[in-house]
């Protein structure tokens, strides 16, 4: 398919979306760097004390010293794991995110003019804002919506302008700037997330080595003040812990299959002739994309 002059200046960018994605991903984002945080701080916290309490034993000078910070330590892990609790940051997290990818779905239909907002719809502005509307209504998450996108609209001049476009050109607009730019983000996400979880791996495997080495020595040295089994295994439980937390090799997994599912769809572009084949390509294209999403947060409860 060749692209005209117009498909090929139309740029559909992050701050083209409604004003309820743009709001949703904002609160989604920094919740998601909130819980992470919270987390990170405590497992660190807890793996510090028990690195104290290790030296307490061989340095006696500073013995009350490391034992004072040692237990200051768990205290502050204590106290940010009950704060943690008390904010729930991973609700916003996962409730903001699937606002903002039901939004931004939502758009692209919109856009290419596919079901249920057809381009030859009457009312059809009116009833994508009716849409947008009834992703937040009634969900209390809704509240950690940031006011900075309040004056932005939920209908932006570009997609109106996409929206308006021929066939052929929305049809490619679609097929270059959500088709293949999704299918590179799941690629990039799917190697990262691999990469990830053998690093982890390893380190873990690294840290257990270390504990079983420690415990051997105070086998063969029992007079040996040098107790780090409890400092390895701290270690290694940490950083299970946390790769639990970040889930890279379900992620690996289901960013692949991803990519795959979306490069089968996008053979079937060669044969839309018409809007209404173009509605049921663009309806197949999203629920797949919808589904990762549907799966992601699935994931996410379980944790």
């Amino acid at each position: 398919m060749l692209a005209t002059s117009t498909s090929t200046e139309l740029k559909v960018g992050a701050d083209d979306y409604p004003a309820l994605f743009l709001a949703a991903d904002s609160a989604s984002l920094g919740a998601q760097r909130q819980h992470l945080w919270f987390t990170g701080a405590v497992l660190l916290s807890l793996v510090a004390a028990a690195g104290l309490g290790a030296l307490s034993a061989v340095i006696s000078t500073f013995k009350t010293s490391f034992a004072v910070a040692s237990t200051a330590l768990v205290s502050l892990s204590f106290v940010i794991t009950a704060i943690r609790r008390a904010l729930k940051p991973e609700k916003l997290w996962y409730g903001g995110r699937a606002v903002a990818e039901s939004a931004k779905s939502m758009a692209w239909r919109y856009m290419t003019g596919a079901e249920p907002y057809f381009v030859s719809a009457a009312d059809v502005d009116a009833k994508f804002v009716t849409d947008l509307r009834s992703l937040v209504k009634g969900s209390d998450f809704a509240v950690g919506f940031s006011s900075e996108y309040a004056d932005k609209p939920q209908i932006s001049p570009r997609m109106r302008e996409v929206r308006a476009c021929q066939l052929e050109d929305r049809k490619y607009i679609y097929l270059a700037q959500r088709i293949s730019d999704q299918r590179a983000w799941y690629g990039r996400k799917a190697r990262k997330s691999q990469q990830a979880e053998s690093w982890y791996f390893v380190v873990i495997l690294v840290s257990q080595a270390l504990a079983l080495a420690s415990g051997a020595y105070m086998i063969a040295s029992p007079s040996s003040k040098w107790n780090l089994v409890g400092v390895f295994s701290s270690l290694a439980s940490a950083l299970l812990a946390w790769l639990q937390v970040r889930q890279h090799e379900e992620l690996a997994q289901s960013y692949a299959v991803a990519a795959l599912d979306l490069g089968f769809i996008e053979e079937q572009s060669a044969h839309v002739g018409n809007d209404q084949d173009f509605s049921s390509f663009v309806g197949d294209a999203e629920n797949a994309i919808s589904r990762e999403h549907t799966l992601w947060i699935a994931r996410r409860d379980r944790s």
